[in-house]
């Protein structure tokens, strides 16, 4: 029966330096030379996949902001791409700048933010490329955002999220980062947009992970997986639990247990 493995990338399928080890490259090649699909199902925006855009030909598709958008990876075709209703952005945005909370914006390959912090320059290291500044809406798609992010202030902004009861949801996708999509969106949900494009049921999707926003996938899969570093709360829904770590491999271990 062919498979549809769908994969986190950081904390998961990457190692602690943004890199696929080896032995994953080689798992990963052979998985699709038998048939089975690979999609990398990650809260990276495209923003993120500028630095890992030729590992990431090492799948077959790109799940991306969480499951909102799905991409094919040979030929970047867009499959799917769930945008932020504008009047949603817009107040989101224009509260942000009123109270002065830091606020990423992103679609597709735009990247702005409306106020610097120091923690932001290492971000920009690791992706190879700087955001711009807004000062106003005007300055910003926002008729066409496909996720926002909160790292400096993302308390009281998850907090008018939802005192102002928007159409939004939240989820961190790091310890200070708290990636924000529309309601309902899940990578478990772009999963299942996939299955009916692919034909495929839940019993034929392999799912791994290490973080909050990977557990509704680790659950619902036909086969959950929590890598060795994952999570306790992650390795509690999974129904097998690597050996291995990111930085060992987990991905080339699940390979072979399930699909060789």
């Amino acid at each position: 029966m062919p498979y549809l493995l769908a994969l986190d990338l950081d904390g998961t399928t990457v190692n602690r330096q943004g890199k696929l080890g080896l032995r994953t490259k080689a798992a990963l090649l052979s998985a699709r030379a038998r048939g089975h699909l690979v999609v990398f199902a990650t809260g990276r925006r495209d923003i993120d996949m500028f630095s890992f855009w030729e590992e990431s030909r090492y799948a077959d598709y790109l799940l991306l902001n969480n499951g909102a958008k799905l991409m094919r990876t040979d030929t970047k075709e867009v499959l799917f791409n769930h945008v932020i209703a504008p009047e949603t952005a817009k107040q989101l945005i224009e509260k942000c700048l009123k109270e002065n909370w830091q606020l990423h914006v992103t679609s597709g390959d735009y990247w702005a933010i409306n106020k610097w912090n120091d923690g932001l320059q290492s971000y920009i290291d690791f992706l190879g490329t700087a955001p711009t500044r807004y000062a106003t809406l005007e300055d910003t798609p926002w008729q066409q955002v496909e996720g926002f992010m909160a790292t400096a202030d993302l308390k009281p902004i998850c907090r008018y999220i939802d005192e102002a009861k928007l159409p939004l949801a939240y989820t961190l996708s790091e310890d200070s980062c708290v990636d924000i999509m529309i309601e309902n969106i899940s990578k478990w949900g772009g999963i299942q947009e996939m299955m009916v494009l692919l034909h495929i049921s839940p019993e034929q999707v392999i799912a791994a992970g290490d973080y909050h926003n990977d557990l509704p996938m680790i659950r619902f899969a036909g086969i959950g997986i929590a890598v060795a570093n994952a999570l306790p709360e992650v390795k509690a829904a999974a129904d097998y639990v690597t050996k291995n770590d990111c930085n060992h491999d987990a991905v080339a271990e699940i390979v072979e247990k399930f699909m060789m």
